[in-house]
């Protein structure tokens, strides 16, 4: 399945790569990869960047700034970055706080035509 073989590439050829989720926004994944010895709740992370990826999309449409394409999240212990794929569902990829935010972005922008062709 092409969502697995993605979600896998995004976490093992970005450098500090921990974990990658494919998800609908109302938090169901359709697929998801963590690196192994990586202790992340991957599922609860989604559900909960989906709610603030939902909120962010309306603020941006409530400014007519045009749909939101992607989100950067940095914390202390990750660098998660979100990508909307339609409407409906969206990609993310946590890092590393020193991972390669610039791989990550590339693969995660070249990867979602694949991923949308599967809907």
């Amino acid at each position: 399945m092409i969502f697995d073989e993605v979600v896998k590439k995004a976490v093992e050829e970005t450098s500090g790569g921990l974990a990658a989720v494919i998800m609908a926004r109302d938090g169901i994944a359709l697929s998801s990869y963590i690196k192994p010895g990586s202790a992340i709740d991957l599922e609860t992370l989604g559900i909960e960047y989906a709610n603030l990826l939902a909120a962010t999309s309306r603020a941006s449409e409530a400014m007519d700034a045009g749909p939101l394409s992607e989100l950067q999240l940095t914390t202390d212990k990750y660098l998660t970055l979100l990508r909307s794929l339609n409407p409906e569902y969206f990609i993310a990829l946590i890092l590393e706080p020193a991972g390669n935010l610039g791989k990550g972005r590339f693969i995660l922008r070249v990867s979602a035509p694949a991923i949308v062709k599967e809907f």
